[in-house]
C-alpha cells in the first residue's frame, strides 16, 4: 500500500516490517536514508548481517540469484533482507516482468524484498511498465514516494541536522544555505558536515560563514550576475564572468544556467501583469524545492518591462543556436557578447 514518510518511519521505528517494499522519487538521498534505514530494521548488525543481508544491483540483475535469496531462510536471525538497488522496471522486457511479478508474489515471512531507486526518477505517470510494477508492490507490501521538500521543509531539516551535530543554524541561514548551495540533499548533507566542523561543538553557523566556507553553487553564481546586470552594475557583471570562468565553468553551462534565470524572470513578470503572484507558478511549473527562485524573480522583474525580457530571452536563444553551431573557442567570445548586450537592454528597458 502507498505511505508517507512518517508512516514509514513510525512503522520501522515500531519494527513493523512489511515483506516488500520500493522506496523511490524525487530526492534520491532521502531514498537512500531509508532504504538504508529498513534493511537496518530487518537485518540488524549483529555479526549476522553478512549472511541475512542480500544486495543486487538492478542494473546487472540474476533473477535466478534473486528468487533464490528471497526463498533463503535467515541464519540464526528473525529476518533476510533481499536488497535490489535501482531495478529499472520501465525497461524490462515482458519475460523478466512476469518474472519479478512472481518473485514479489513470493516475498514472505521471514524475507524482506526492498527495492530503491536513486539512480533515476520513475516516470509513474507515463510508463504502463512502472505502473504495473507499482501495483505489484502494493498488493503485497509497502510503496513510498519521496518527492521534493519545499524550501521549508529543507530549511528546518538542516536545522535538526545542526542540532545533532552539536551546532547551531538559524532559519534565515539555512534558506540562505538552500539558495547559495542548491537544493539536493547529499550536497546540502555534506556542506553540513563542513559547517558544523568549522564552528565546532557548540557554536553557531553564521551567514558569514557561510558565504567564506559554502560551496556556491553554479545556479546561485549566475544569479549574481544576472542580478548585477539587471541593477546596470557592469563591472560586478564582468568581474563575475571572470570568477566563473576561473572556476572552470564553461560558457555554454553559463549561458544555460543565465537562460533559466530570465525565462523565471519572464514567467514573474507575467503572474505580476495579470495580477497573481509570483508564488502561483510553483502550481504549473516545477519549481519545489527552489521556491527562493520565484522570490528573487518576483522581486527583481520589476527593472525591466516585459518587452525588454521578451528581448533578453530572444538574444539568448540566439546566443544558444550560436553557441551550438560554432567551435568550443567561439564560445567564451560569444557569451561576452550577449551580456553586453543584455547590459543595453537593462539599461534600456
Amino acid at each position: 500500500m502507498p505511505m508517507t514518510e512518517k508512516d514509514l518511519k513510525s512503522a520501522l521505528k515500531s519494527g513493523d516490517l512489511s515483506p516488500v517494499y520500493f522506496l523511490y522519487g524525487e530526492e534520491p538521498y532521502l531514498v537512500a536514508h531509508f532504504a538504508s534505514l529498513t534493511a537496518d530494521t530487518a537485518v540488524p548488525a549483529d555479526g549476522m548481517e553478512d549472511f541475512n543481508r542480500h544486495v543486487f544491483d538492478g542494473t546487472a540483475l540474476s533473477l535466478d540469484a534473486l528468487e533464490a535469496a528471497v526463498e533463503a531462510m535467515p541464519l540464526m536471525g528473525e529476518h533476510t533482507c533481499v536488497w535490489v538497488r535501482d531495478y529499472d522496471a520501465g525497461a524490462a522486457n515482458a519475460a523478466v516482468t512476469e518474472r519479478m511479478k512472481a518473485i514479489i508474489a513470493k516475498a514472505e515471512e521471514p524475507c524482506v524484498l526492498l527495492f530503491s531507486v536513486t539512480a533515476f526518477t520513475p516516470d509513474m505517470k507515463k510508463n504502463a511498465k512502472w505502473k504495473a510494477f507499482l501495483k505489484e508492490i502494493d498488493k503485497r507490501g509497502v510503496s513510498v514516494c519521496f518527492e521534493h521538500r519545499s524550501s521549508s521543509d529543507t530549511a528546518a531539516l538542516l536545522m535538526r541536522g545542526a542540532q545533532k551535530r552539536g551546532a547551531t543554524l538559524s532559519r534565515p541561514v539555512a534558506l540562505a544555505m538552500i539558495e547559495q548551495c542548491g537544493s539536493d540533499l547529499f550536497l546540502l548533507n555534506n556542506e553540513l558536515d563542513k559547517l558544523c566542523a568549522v564552528v565546532g561543538e557548540g557554536g553557531e553557523i553564521t551567514a558569514e560563514i557561510l558565504a567564506k566556507v559554502g560551496v556556491r553553487q553554479l545556479d546561485a553564481s549566475v544569479y549574481e550576475l544576472s542580478k548585477a546586470l539587471l541593477q546596470k552594475r557592469y563591472d560586478t557583471a564582468y568581474h563575475c564572468i571572470a570568477a566563473l570562468f576561473a572556476c572552470g565553468e564553461e560558457p555554454i553551462r553559463i549561458l544555460a544556467v543565465l537562460s533559466e534565470t530570465y525565462v523565471d524572470l519572464y514567467r514573474a513578470k507575467i503572474a505580476a501583469v495579470g495580477g497573481e503572484q509570483a508564488t502561483a507558478l510553483s502550481e504549473v511549473f516545477a519549481y519545489r524545492g527552489r521556491e527562493f527562485r520565484l522570490r528573487n524573480a518576483a522581486r527583481d522583474c520589476r527593472a525591466l518591462s516585459t518587452e525588454a525580457l521578451r528581448n533578453s530571452l530572444d538574444l539568448l536563444g540566439k546566443a544558444d543556436t550560436r553557441m551550438k553551431s560554432t567551435s568550443a573557442k567561439q564560445h567564451r567570445l560569444i557569451l561576452e557578447e550577449t551580456v553586453a548586450r543584455l547590459i543595453l537592454l537593462a539599461k534600456a528597458g
